[in-house]
């Protein structure tokens, strides 16, 4: 295939990327406004739990895919570079070892679709369902957020209680 075809084609499936990710973004918006709206905190607790209990499902999915070994900060950042990479998303691993991992994202493409922090809230319980199922001693955190006013996002994996 020439070069101009391969460009055509990652253009083609980048646009394709961008119609999903806007689609997410605003069904997740509504129905958290619908859900806030309707049933309050109690609601959106309930739509949390359901998005961790997800999470936990996905971390034993991609830890059985990726043959994952370890069960701490690490294997986290083994999961989620691969949604790094997938999404071509600009970041940088500003600490990784066993025990602590900070990544900062500075493109989030949710933020600019989800628009409401509390969407984004929601959506995020899957990375601390995938943290809990990697390992229950260890807490995910997100300690910056574009969309409550930060220049990026930063999540945080330590062991609980640090």
């Amino acid at each position: 295939m020439s070069q101009a075809g391969e460009n055509m084609s990652y253009g083609k499936c980048k646009e394709k990327m961008e119609y999903c990710l806007s689609t997410l973004g605003l069904v997740l918006r509504l129905a958290t406004k619908s859900v806030k709206e309707n049933y309050g905190e109690e609601g959106l607790e309930k739509l949390r739990r359901t998005f961790r209990q997800a999470g936990i499902e996905l971390g034993n999915s991609e830890t059985n895919r990726l043959k994952i070994k370890e069960n701490n900060a690490i294997a986290y950042h083994k999961i989620v570079s691969e949604a790094l990479k997938a999404f071509d998303i600009n970041h940088e691993v500003v600490r990784l070892s066993e025990t602590d991992y900070i990544l900062r994202i500075y493109n989030c493409p949710h933020a600019k679709n989800f628009i409401i922090p509390e969407a984004c809230d929601i959506f995020l319980e899957l990375d601390r369902g995938i943290v809990e199922s990697l390992n229950p001693k260890f807490e995910f955190k997100h300690t910056k957020h574009v969309l409550r006013g930060d220049p990026y996002c930063e999540y945080v994996v330590t062991p609980k209680g640090v």
